[in-house]
């Protein structure tokens, strides 16, 4: 982008601060900070935007130029609306996009969730872990360019793209639904398991130290009709309360040690070696293995959209207090 001469700077400044808007430092990419408390339509931010702690900031066909800070406690809710760098969510802040496109990375530091409905993100998807902080990542009908690291919270996604490597760790549980993962899957130390059903993944992918794995169509975690196409090796090892695999298409080895009870499944294709448990296995219903995990996609979904809806409705009726946000 050519850089804004100090004339173009000086009147855009003027023009901010004469519609009542705070101008200050701004990003390397952007000359000005606008800061939003209410709503706003079909507009264009000319730089950065901060939601202020505690600020309710509703938005519906706007443009931002520069990147995005959600401050603690803050709502920001998009919707058919860019942003051209990254998007930055603090301690208890809250980012909901629909219809949006986020062309840099996305980043929650201990936020309380993140919504990204029939959006695309450009560049990778970072959820940190902070002590305390339970945060959500809640997906439908998405793209993400980049990586994703989840360190802690609920992750769910569901009929979404996703280029880079994904690393679930210390989660509560990790659905993926329906989803194509065009480089490798890691999954740790989640406390209610993790469901993988109609999904793709293009790298390796390796189970470790979770209650419960359900991959494909067998167990009792999910009602999956499909399995799941594997593009290299699959290793599940140390898994607690059930492990199935069952209908699914490996194009690698499947193998994995340490899993109790024993892991069960049933009709996988699988091109490379068999080993470690994995070399006799039977169907659960044959070994009357239930699971004793209690991740439950649909479940999960049903939850995380109660709380989606408490926030926005939070969000909304402070937004609408606040007035016009003025973004002009």
């Amino acid at each position: 982008m050519r850089p804004l001469s100090r004339t173009v700077i000086s009147f855009s400044a003027l023009a901010l601060a004469s519609a009542g808007l705070a101008v200050g430092a701004g990003s390397a990419s952007a000359a000005l900070t606008t800061h939003c408390d209410g709503d706003a339509a079909d507009v264009t931010v000319p730089g950065d935007l901060v939601v202020d702690k505690g600020d309710s900031c509703v938005l519906d066909g706007v443009t931002i130029e520069g990147e995005v800070t959600v401050k603690a406690g803050a709502d920001l809710l998009m919707t058919d609306s860019s942003i051209a760098d990254r998007v930055v969510v603090s301690s208890e802040g809250y980012f909901d996009a629909t219809g949006t496109e986020v062309a840099g990375n996305l980043i929650s530091k201990g936020g309380y969730g993140v919504y990204l409905d029939d959006s695309a993100l450009g560049g990778s998807y970072t959820g940190r872990a902070v002590d305390g902080a339970d945060p959500f990542l809640y997906s439908y009908d998405s793209s993400i360019g980049g990586k994703l690291t989840v360190e802690q919270g609920l992750v769910h996604l569901q009929t979404v793209t996703i280029d880079g490597a994904v690393s679930s760790e210390n989660t509560l549980y990790t659905d993926i639904i329906d989803s194509t993962l065009a480089k490798g899957l890691t999954v740790s130390a989640n406390e209610e398991g993790t469901s993988l059903c109609s999904s793709e993944v293009d790298g390796a992918a390796t189970f470790t130290g979770n209650s419960g794995v359900q991959l494909g169509t067998g167990g009792g975690l999910v009602d999956c009709e499909d399995g799941n196409y594997f593009g290299s090796d699959v290793t599940l090892s140390d898994n607690l309360d059930g492990v199935d695999v069952s209908g699914n298409i490996i194009r690698g080895a499947l193998s994995g040690e340490g899993n109790d009870p024993a892991p069960t499944g049933e009709d996988n294709r699988v091109r490379g070696e068999v080993g470690g448990q994995f070399t006799d296995l039977a169907p659960a219903a044959q070994k009357a293995q239930a699971f004793a995990a209690t991740a439950d996609p649909e479940a999960h979904a049903d939850e995380l959209d109660a709380q989606r809806n408490d926030r926005r409705a939070t969000a909304e009726q402070k937004a609408e207090e606040a007035g016009p946000a003025n973004l002009r």
